[in-house]
C-alpha cells in the first residue's frame, strides 16, 4: 500500500506548518477516501444499468420477432 498524497504533502512542510494545517490535511484525506468510494459505487451502478439495458434489449428483440411472425401469419390468412 502506498503512502497517501496528503501525508506525503504534509511531511514535506516545515513542522510548524504541519501542526498548523494537520486538521486540513486529515480532512482532505478523508474526503479523498469518500470520493473514491463514491466513484467505485457509481461505476458499479453504471455496470448494473448497462446489464439491465442489455436484458431489456434482448426482451424487446424477442418481442419484435414474435410480433413480426404474428403479423406474417395474419397477412397469410387473409
Amino acid at each position: 500500500m502506498t503512502t497517501s498524497f496528503w501525508k506525503t504533502a504534509a511531511a514535506a512542510l516545515p513542522p510548524a506548518v504541519q501542526r498548523r494545517y494537520a486538521a486540513e490535511f486529515e480532512a482532505a484525506e478523508r474526503l479523498e477516501r469518500v470520493l473514491d468510494l463514491f466513484l467505485a459505487a457509481g461505476s458499479s451502478a453504471r455496470i448494473a444499468l448497462a446489464k439491465s439495458c442489455q436484458a431489456i434489449a434482448l426482451v424487446l428483440r424477442a418481442t419484435a420477432r414474435f410480433l413480426d411472425a404474428a403479423a406474417r401469419r395474419l397477412a397469410l390468412t387473409h
